[in-house]
């Protein structure tokens, strides 16, 4: 179905829908019950037929029904459109049988309906067969989306709107010709209007083309057209009928009758005049304002423009493009665009200009590759290019703002320097990271050795006190030890990373798998609440951040109390948002930032192991994946770790 652009179109179509199938639903209740008024609706013309009414109302249905355009709105029109076009079709033919042989029944009929000034109730004239014909058709191809047919029906629509019109005129003023110039064209006045109202409403399903263009458009000639044809319609057809009436009972003489007829086509051309020219005018100084708007839009922009035609011709540069560029707007006006471009590039710029004026869009230049312009000087510059169309009153021409892009790439190089210069850093860090670590081990372990030797060849001469401080210094140097592989572990966290698809719910599971021991030492109960997507990650280091965070809900778990763990995941603007929430022993709201720093621990005591590190490292990862990490928790209450992960692609 055609689109309706318009809200009036719209109301139109429905109150054209509605009331041609009460007008239909009348006749054929006149027809059934006997009562003739409703088969005529206006006395003393003929009646509509009994079959004529049934298209009516069943064509009315179907442009109600356009409003329900799918899967069962659209089949159920067509079946009602082609239900009207067999039934025109089988009429059609009755009709060319019984003019051709003079012996269908009809024909009689049809004589003696001329005759009594009667139209038989079940058949129907050739003329409204053909009309309403192409009424059902439109319908039917207007559903579809072949554009080609629905132009030709459009056009045929606008026949049966003219077929129409000739007849109401004939009823109004009293010319039979129009309406009934052999029985083959006899039409009804009720019809005339059923089928004025239809072939008008169908015409504006598709209200951008045919007749109905002139009056659906925004330009001028468009809005010209809505604002005179209905009172120039309406003034014409009340001076005629005025002047018919008094030709017909006389009420003034013939040449007053025409002296009053021509000053009124004055007084009403006058009138159409007035509106007119105010109409323009007011949409002349829009225009002009849109004009000046756009001048100083372009005058005042920060960035250089400029303006130029279809051949390249510099039309108009702003200020920020003279200071760009180094040319006066005197020196520039009328020359060709290929000025401020070097010489080098200008052939591939005269194929980018004739591709853009032939399929004209907005198009970017210089994001990807190096694009140069001159300065007066002949220096050349870099630059980003946005070709935009514009449509003027002296054709299509094209928009081009240019941006400096001399600062930004010195910045660029600056922070290619820095960067590389930063991983050179880095992996100085972690050499010495490495080194540090390595070499702190040795005297760590040295210490370790002597104590155990110690212990082991002078037993007799170490007392219970001086056993404890052995005992004491080797637990410290172990803690020492532990401290400095955790280390060394957090500098080499993510290094040699590689970025795969990861089956979460399978890489939880095996978090659990290997947690095993833990879990079933402390009757642990871990639940995934959510299905856990697939996604790219990094992998070994997502599956660290998962056995840090259920290692901790299960170790800072409340003494006597089963852990309960669930984890859950959803996705949120482009971002993964997993939470593993327990029922522990809660943190304060003052250490829930600290807590992620490295080597910060909350409980000093020895009632829980550890050293400060795991969720450093879990900070690190959601990190690495672009993410961040949060905890929401109160004493006593449990804790809920949120970390984000950003839906990365390989």
């Amino acid at each position: 179905m055609g689109s309706i652009d318009s809200i009036t179109y719209r109301r139109f179509i429905i109150f054209a829908g509605l009331t041609v199938t009460l007008l239909g639903i009348l006749v054929i209740f006149g027809w059934l019950t006997g009562i003739s008024i409703l088969t005529s609706i206006v006395p003393g013309y003929y009646p509509m037929r009994f079959k004529t009414a049934f298209c009516v109302a069943v064509l009315g249905m179907a442009l109600l029904n356009f409003k329900y355009n799918n899967k069962v709105g659209t089949p159920v029109t067509r079946i009602l459109a082609l239900l009207i076009t067999t039934c025109c079709s089988v009429a059609l033919v009755q009709e060319i049988l019984a003019y051709t042989t003079h012996k269908y029944p009809l024909f009689n009929a049809y004589k003696q309906a001329i005759s009594e000034n009667y139209i038989h109730p079940g058949g129907m004239s050739a003329l409204t067969a053909i009309c309403f014909g192409v009424v059902a058709t439109s319908v039917f191809i207007i559903s579809t989306s072949k554009s080609y047919y629905k132009t030709v029906l459009q056009y045929c629509l606008h026949i049966v709107t003219l077929v129409a019109f000739v007849v109401l005129i004939g009823y109004i003023f009293n010319v039979p010709v129009f309406y009934r110039l052999s029985y083959f064209t006899a039409m009804p006045f009720t019809t005339a209007i059923a089928l004025l109202l239809l072939s008008v409403a169908i015409s504006l399903l598709n209200p951008d083309k045919g007749i109905a263009a002139i009056f659906s458009g925004n330009l001028i000639g468009n809005v010209m057209a809505r604002k005179l044809f209905l009172p120039m319609l309406t003034a014409i057809l009340s001076i005629a009928y005025l002047h018919f009436l008094n030709s017909k009972y006389q009420w003034i003489e013939k040449e007053l009758s025409i002296a009053l007829l021509t000053i009124s086509f004055i007084i009403i051309i006058l009138l159409l005049v007035w509106q007119t020219c105010t109409l323009l005018n007011k949409l002349h100084l829009n225009k002009k304002v849109a004009v000046e708007n756009f001048r100083l839009g372009v005058e005042s922009s920060p960035h250089a423009l400029i303006i130029s035609d279809a051949n390249s011709n510099i039309v108009h540069i702003n200020p920020h493009a003279e200071k760009l560029y180094g040319y006066s707007r005197k020196d520039l006006a009328g020359n060709n665009l290929e000025v401020l471009i070097p010489e080098k590039l200008r052939q591939s710029y005269r194929s980018m200009n004739e591709n853009f004026f032939k399929s004209p869009k907005v198009i970017s230049l210089g994001i990807d590759e190096e694009l140069f312009a001159k300065h007066k000087d002949g220096t050349e510059f870099p630059i980003e290019l946005v070709l935009t169309p514009v449509k003027t009153s002296k054709g299509n021409m094209v928009l081009t703002s240019i941006t400096d892009i001399t600062q930004r790439k010195t910045n660029e190089s600056i922070i290619k320097t820095q960067l590389i210069e930063l991983k050179v850093k880095n992996r100085e860090l972690e050499h010495f990271n490495y080194i540090a670590s390595h070499d702190l081990q040795e005297p760590l372990r040295t210490v370790s050795n002597y104590i155990m030797l110690l212990e082991e060849d002078y037993p007799e001469l170490i007392s219970a006190d001086v056993k404890a401080h052995l005992q004491a210094m080797g637990a410290a140097t172990g803690r020492m030890s532990h401290l400095v592989r955790s280390l060394l572990d957090f500098g080499k966290l993510g290094n040699n990373r590689t970025l795969t698809l990861t089956d979460c719910t399978l890489l939880v599971n095996n978090v659990i798998a290997d947690l095993n021991s833990l879990i079933t030492s402390s009757n642990a109960l871990i639940t995934i609440t959510t299905e856990l997507p697939p996604l790219y990650a990094y992998d070994t280091e997502l599956r660290q951040l998962f056995q840090n965070l259920i290692n901790n809900a299960i170790k800072f778990g409340e003494k006597g109390q089963q852990p309960q763990i669930q984890i859950s995941c959803t996705k949120h603007n482009g971002f993964f948002m997993f939470e593993v929430t327990d029922n522990g022993i809660g943190i304060d709201a003052e250490y829930r930032e600290g807590i992620f720093n490295i080597f910060e621990r909350l409980n000093k005591n020895d009632n829980f192991e550890g050293y400060g590190i795991g969720l450093a490292n879990c900070k690190k990862v959601a990190d690495m994946h672009g993410g961040k990490i949060w905890v929401e928790s109160e004493p006593g209450n449990g804790s809920t770790f949120k970390f984000t992960i950003a839906a990365l692609k390989p």
